[in-house]
């Protein structure tokens, strides 16, 4: 259900300064924030996060679809603007025993995340972004990964989160 555009380039910092409201320049990179955008009228279009992958590379997440718009915005700016959204698979683990479950899956490091920190892990060859972010107010995560690698990123968190209660829910 998450929509999610990468959006990379010299001029990325600039360019999201100009569609999101808060000030990117204070975004590190391996720092997530909540965030929204507007039209040229100030009428806000949508919120979401923005994660800063590297000093000119983030990936933008909403729950609708915005890729005109954000295209529309990019003229003039050194950014190349893609949907992931199909080619990047998005799962949220929430709740009170999502770290136990992180922890049990492997994913060493996770503990030393703060809300709104991000790092890379490996995974099956490949690596899955995990944040320390979420949609419940609990502890939570969100991670992500090569659409290929996610049927058994899904496999890993089920099965160590069996002892924790894991349960699917949602889409």
């Amino acid at each position: 259900p998450i929509t999610k555009y990468c959006i990379g380039g010299s001029d990325a910092e600039a360019f999201c300064n100009k569609v999101t409201v808060r000030d990117v320049a204070k975004l590190k990179p391996g720092r997530v924030h909540y965030t929204a955008w507007c039209d040229d009228e100030g009428l806000v279009l949508d919120d979401g996060t923005l994660f800063r992958l590297s000093r000119t590379r983030f990936r933008l997440c909403s729950q609708e679809r915005h890729l005109p718009w954000l295209l529309d915005s990019a003229i003039g700016f050194d950014v190349a603007v893609e949907e992931e959204t199909e080619v990047v698979a998005g799962l949220a683990l929430q709740g009170p025993t999502s770290f136990a479950t992180l922890r049990a899956a492997g994913f060493a490091g996770a503990e030393r995340l703060k809300v709104f920190d991000l790092a890379e892990f490996p995974h099956e060859g490949g690596m899955v972004t995990i944040s320390r972010t979420g949609f419940t107010g609990d502890l939570g995560y969100e991670l992500f990964v090569a659409r290929d690698l996610a049927l058994s990123l899904w496999d890993r968190l089920t099965n160590a989160g069996e002892l924790h209660g894991l349960r699917a829910i949602g889409y």
